[in-house]
């Protein structure tokens, strides 16, 4: 014997049933039950409560991941200015020693000095530092570094009557700069990955 399925007791529960199906329901005792107990389930499900949804927790949940991350950011620009820092006084500090063992030695020859200059100022073109993305405190270090190789630069072009130790120690001051500046573009972009 075939029974009704549920789509077709859900369809006489709705008046939309076939006729087959009223009759089978009114002539089997198995199916009669099972459309009760559709009726039943119904009517449990219409005395359940409304569930409203709960209160919109997006705000909180938004404003918690982003104080996350800026905690994590944070903590990031921390750790690199450190090592920027740390880096750079490194690089002074081996550059000052290195100045005083040159003083020690005897003076520097200008025109190596001069050599050197060009070198480094080469170096940093084949880096190209204005077509990269930079930090604004790197950018910072960046523009004072810059800004004091200006200054070496503009009493370099002041005095032509400057007494040579002077201008080997104004030639010293701007290569020291010039590999200050270069090791911060070379490490940043080292650090990047670039």
């Amino acid at each position: 014997m075939i029974h009704c399925t549920m789509e077709d007791l859900l369809a006489l529960k709705d008046s939309q049933g076939t006729a087959w199906a009223r009759r089978h329901v009114s002539e089997c005792a198995e199916c009669q039950r099972e459309y009760d107990a559709v009726h039943q389930r119904v009517a449990r499900l219409k005395t359940l409560s409304n569930l409203n949804p709960p209160r919109d927790r997006w705000p909180v949940i938004r404003e918690r991941v982003m104080a996350e991350r800026r905690r994590s950011r944070m903590v990031r620009v921390r750790w690199g200015s450190l090592a920027l820092a740390a880096s750079l006084a490194g690089i002074l500090a081996v550059r000052t020693v290195q100045s005083h063992r040159a003083d020690s030695s005897g003076t520097q020859d200008l025109a190596s000095l001069q050599n050197r200059s060009e070198q480094l100022e080469e170096t940093l073109r084949e880096y190209d530092p204005q077509s990269r993305v930079m930090s604004a405190r790197t950018a910072g270090a960046v523009a004072d570094i810059e800004d004091r190789i200006a200054a070496v630069d503009d009493e370099l072009g002041q005095d032509p009557a400057i007494s040579h130790d002077n201008l080997v120690n104004l030639w010293r001051q701007r290569v020291n700069l010039m590999e200050g500046l270069v090791n911060v573009h070379v490490t940043r972009a080292t650090y990047s990955g670039m």
